[in-house]
């Protein structure tokens, strides 16, 4: 049967004696609260270290319009009274680009064999846009023989990169592909801990992957020439917390354990038989005293060697991260 919130509560209530002679259970309203803080606390704590959740995710890696001739990675600086910064492209459908403002971006058609153009769609790129932002749009030409010019202009110095147009169309514009030498791609939310990454570059070939790019708010990027490929991210999870409301019947109810199912992830009924010591401990710190501190650290001690106890789904590391931001 698995472990629940109410077992790590009488546990923790019994290590802080709040049992009485005949064993019934003193006044714990500001205990109680303590026990569920703490015990989320412990449920990431142990989620950290030997009682790591594991998890994976399949990237597909396979861009269209993958040759160096397509690079526009380099950046492209605008100033005003020169040239505009434009490319063009028969019956293109959709474009990308990245750019930094103030700036106007054009959209414009022409009919075969004119150089007339028209515009389909304008862009006008904020001065607060001070960091290079990507826009993706799909263009919709009224024939599909046009030629399609996607131009960068304005009144002042600005800085563009990455723009390219496609002659495809995407299910939605956040869909259109992103036009970069790295491909960057989000991480699961829960994910705590980047474990290895396996590549699949065909039937036969299952190997270790290195060359990935740690990127802020939990992305990946992978380099778009090393495709097509499958890269496979190991990575270690974000166990599901409890969440407690004011009915201590659902409270104690909530259970321990992995439940693929319903798309919850928690810490073991092994590592939860822990819990109640880093509890109970983190308890009689917070309460001070003399006697409190010295108990409570006994018991963080006995909860940090029963911890190292417990087996570790940890593998080695494959290869080597680049981490260009220390997240």
């Amino acid at each position: 049967m698995a472990l629940t919130y109410g077992d790590t509560k009488k546990r923790a209530l019994k290590l802080l004696d709040e049992y009485d002679t005949t064993g019934v259970i003193q006044s714990t309203t500001d205990v109680n609260i303590k026990i569920q803080d703490f015990t989320n606390d412990a449920m990431k704590n142990l989620a950290e270290t030997t009682a790591r959740i594991p998890g994976v995710k399949h990237i597909i890696n396979a861009p269209v319009r993958n040759t160096l001739a397509y690079d526009t990675s380099a950046i492209k600086t605008f100033e005003p009274g020169g040239a505009d910064i434009s490319i063009t492209l028969t019956n293109a459908r959709s474009c990308y680009f990245e750019i930094i403002g103030p700036a106007t971006v054009h959209i414009e058609e022409a009919t075969a064999g004119s150089t007339t153009y028209t515009p389909l769609e304008t862009i006008a790129v904020p001065g607060s846009v001070t960091e290079f932002t990507e826009y993706r749009r799909l263009i919709n030409p009224t024939q599909l023989t046009n030629m399609i010019r996607l131009r960068f202009t304005g009144s002042y110095v600005f800085h563009v990169r990455n723009y390219i147009l496609y002659p495809y169309a995407w299910e939605s514009e956040a869909d259109v592909q992103q036009h970069r030498p790295f491909f960057e791609y989000d991480l699961p939310s829960d994910c705590l801990e980047l474990n290895n990454v396996m590549a699949k570059k065909d039937v036969r070939q299952f190997i270790p992957y290195a060359k990935y790019v740690l990127l802020p708010n939990k992305r990946i990027g992978f380099n778009r020439y090393d495709a097509p490929a499958e890269f496979v991210v190991n990575y270690w999870r974000m166990p599901t917390l409890f969440v407690y409301t004011d009915v201590e019947e659902t409270n104690d109810a909530q259970i321990y354990g992995i439940d693929r199912i319903n798309g919850t992830y928690r810490v073991s009924d092994d590592a939860a038989m822990v819990i109640p010591y880093y509890v109970a401990g983190n308890i009689l710190l917070s309460e001070g005293g003399a006697n409190g501190v010295t108990v409570g650290m006994t018991l963080l001690n006995i909860y940090e060697a029963r911890k190292s106890e417990i087996i570790s789904n940890k593998t080695e590391e494959q290869g080597t991260i680049l981490n260009v931001t220390g997240w």
